[in-house]
């Protein structure tokens, strides 16, 4: 029966797998085949190459290395005694330790396997004579020691790029962010490429998702960042818009790092002003306020027409959230939103229709701190506001690597640097709360001049009315007691706010929809004032409206409206 051959091939960096390498190998091991009569097992299953690993660092011999899994096949008698392994030489096997490499090089022949190196022709069996032993432990110091001496030197290279670049913002070579090339020895911004990076942020301060984003790159023909090798599809994803949304890059900072224990870590803090800026700090931290925000409250897949309602409506009957159901084209069908358990026949709650939803919300939110949607100086003090919550946001992350760092190898300079970082926070803190206050500070004065502003038809601002919603905290809870008639419940918690259970103390008031007009029970005294000033009630319904007991009510008003009935 002839023998099989295995032919196992590794490089260890693109430029190799760009080149000849792979071609190299594979010719050299079916040369050897043909002139010594073995068959070259070449089914998808025996097939062993590694690409992009580095058997310097014993990465090939990993779970996913295919060495390792040659070995497995080798141990469970897939690949039977008197097999050969063919390979380029023996550093393509190991260029780890000589004690590491050696004990499995004595363990594949011991198993009857026949390596051979295709570079001289040479031979190793199970019955290896002291000379063979000899070469191959030359051949596998002389492996390692080259690999040892060129990562120092490597190591030596960037350590001395970094110093420079730390103490004379020296660049770092041809190797920069995508949106930027080296010229005259200085980082220069590639124009186009910055101008589709702020398009990517007006999209996700608009509230477009990452899942959306890359589409609308996409559908307009905007080349994606990088080369072919990296990107094969050519188009952007949510992978590609995520890395650059995510980039402090952007805000000109450079981040060195270097390797512990097998694993990418930071190394020193950021190098400021390393790179040239091409996003505003505010509209990085905007976009990761808008972002922070989707994943507290789940925001799922969007259609093109913004759902003002999602994360912020829920169903006052069992709690679950209000979805979108949409039951065909006017005038036979129409669109509704229902909580999940009752599409399932477990909630009794109704249906709602959604443009009955929607008006109803409008009300609301002339109810609330929604000034910002229709005032340009509030919606400045909201973008500071999202700035704010932004950098929040990223110190939190920032926050929770340095405790993990700290937990894994303690020492004097990451806590300062945590320590600096709660500072940073809680100074933060007390200017979110601010700038909170200057947003809420004015109201509303005509409810019709509100309406006219408002903006619920487009994408931005719909999303600005949801998003507004959320910062405040509030909750919506529906009810339905008939097509023509509900009740919205609105709340400080997202606890359904039943009639005396703790919840109800958190309710601020209900909006009663009947067939043609939306009433306001307010439970709050501010907000009974507020609906004098916007017209809906007078002063003495203001008053009957916060008097607990006719017995409060002044003499006065009390004759009136004795005279009255």
């Amino acid at each position: 029966m002839t023998s099989k051959a295995y032919s196992y091939i590794r490089f260890s960096s693109p430029e190799q797998a760009k080149g000849d390498s792979y071609r190299r190998q594979r010719r050299a091991a079916e040369e050897y085949c043909s002139d010594h009569g073995i068959e070259l097992a070449s089914s998808r299953e025996y097939t062993f190459l590694d690409k992009g690993r580095s058997a310097y660092k014993g990465r090939h011999l990993d779970d996913e290395g295919q060495l390792r899994r040659f070995l497995d096949l080798v141990e469970n008698g897939a690949i039977e005694r008197g097999s050969y392994l063919l390979v380029e030489s023996l550093d393509r096997l190991s260029r780890e330790k000589v004690s590491t490499a050696l004990p499995r090089f004595m363990d594949l022949l011991n198993s009857g396997i026949r390596v051979v190196t295709l570079s001289d022709n040479r031979l190793y069996t199970e019955d290896f004579n002291e000379l063979d032993l000899i070469i191959s432990i030359v051949h596998m110091s002389r492996a390692h020691n080259e690999s040892s001496i060129k990562a120092q030197r490597l190591s030596s290279a960037w350590d001395n790029k970094k110093t420079l670049a730390r103490t004379q913002l020296k660049p770092l070579g041809r190797a920069c962010p995508a949106w930027l090339e080296l010229k005259d020895d200085r980082y220069q911004p590639v124009q186009q490429r910055v101008e589709t990076i702020r398009l990517i942020f007006e999209l996700a301060i608009a509230g477009y998702g990452q899942g959306v984003i890359p589409r609308m790159l996409n559908e307009r023909g905007i080349p994606v960042f990088g080369s072919r090798n990296r990107n094969h599809s050519g188009s952007w994803g949510t992978s590609s818009v995520s890395k650059i949304l995510n980039n402090r890059a952007l805000l000109g900072e450079y981040q060195p790092t270097h390797v512990v224990d097998g694993a990418r870590t930071n190394d020193g803090e950021a190098i400021l002003g390393f790179f040239p800026a091409v996003v505003a700090e505010g509209v990085f931290y905007q976009a990761q306020a808008v972002r922070a925000e989707r994943r507290t409250h789940k925001t799922g897949k969007q259609s093109k027409r913004f759902n003002v309602l999602q994360g912020v409506m829920k169903c006052y009957m069992c709690g679950d959230a209000m979805h979108i159901v949409n039951k065909g084209r006017a005038p036979k069908g129409a669109t509704y939103i229902q909580c999940h358990s009752a599409r399932k026949g477990v909630c009794k709650n109704g249906y709602i229709r959604l443009e009955r939803a929607e008006f109803t919300l409008r009300e609301i939110l002339a109810k609330v701190d929604s000034l910002s949607l229709v005032q340009t100086s509030q919606g400045e003090a909201l973008k500071q506001l999202k700035t704010v919550e932004g950098k929040l946001e990223t110190l939190g992350q920032r926050h929770s690597q340095m405790n993990a760092d700290y937990y894994t190898s303690p020492s004097t300079a990451v806590a300062q640097m945590i320590s600096k970082l709660e500072a940073e926070q809680s100074s933060l803190r007390a200017e979110r709360e601010l700038l909170k206050q200057n947003v809420a500070s004015s109201q509303v004065v005509s409810k019709e001049h509100f309406f006219e502003r408002l903006d619920l038809v487009s994408h931005e601002g719909r999303h600005a009315a949801n998003s507004l919603l959320k910062r405040l905290e509030l909750y919506i809870f529906a009810l339905s007691h008939e097509p023509s008639r509900q009740s919205y419940f609105v709340s400080e918690t997202n606890e359904i706010p039943m009639p005396f259970s703790p919840a109800f103390a958190n309710l601020h008031f209900v909006a009663n929809h009947g067939k043609e007009r939306v009433m306001i029970n307010a439970m709050r005294d501010e907000l009974v004032d507020l609906q004098v000033t916007q017209g809906e009630l007078t002063s003495l319904q203001a008053l009957l409206e916060k008097t607990e007991s006719w017995d409060e009510l002044p003499d006065e008003i009390l004759a009136e409206l004795a005279k009255r009935s």
